[in-house]
């Protein structure tokens, strides 16, 4: 049977913290395989949201979460670019952006999962699942060819 969306996104977002936790660390050894990892794992969730999860949203009457958490992606996305450019070799400045990037996320998954009783409200159990499958579609089109 498919997977509840909800099921999904609370896995998916204690794994995203797990590594980012573990990469905010100084010191943390083969840092740039680590946080190409994350990327690989982030990038296709967020995608996965935006082009499922978020619509659905919309049509069930909470827009302004769906709004809001849209653009705290685009704000996790341009902080991801700024971090790609900085060198790991300066490790203090590439981990204090790495935590201002935890913090955004911390911050987005929490709101985030305080809906999700409302949303087990307002769609059945078979829609979740269905909206489980779509949402992981969206992710496998989004990942890249290698990682697939």
């Amino acid at each position: 049977m498919a997977q509840n969306v909800i099921d999904i996104l609370k896995q998916e977002h204690e794994m995203v913290l797990s590594q980012l936790s573990e990469l905010s660390n100084k010191g943390t050894s083969n840092r740039e395989q680590k946080y190409n990892s994350l990327k690989e794992k982030l990038m296709p969730h967020m995608i996965g949201e935006e082009q499922t999860v978020y619509p659905k949203l919309m049509e069930s009457g909470m827009q302004e979460m769906a709004l809001e958490s849209i653009e705290e992606h685009n704000a996790v996305k341009t902080l991801l670019s700024q971090l790609d450019s900085a060198s790991m070799s300066e490790e203090d400045v590439w981990v204090a952006k790495l935590t201002v990037i935890q913090e955004n996320v911390k911050h987005h998954i929490s709101e985030e999962e305080h809906i999700f009783p409302e949303m087990q409200q307002k769609m059945g159990s078979d829609e979740l699942s269905n909206l489980g499958n779509r949402y992981e579609e969206a992710k496998r089109s989004a990942m890249p060819v290698a990682a697939r």
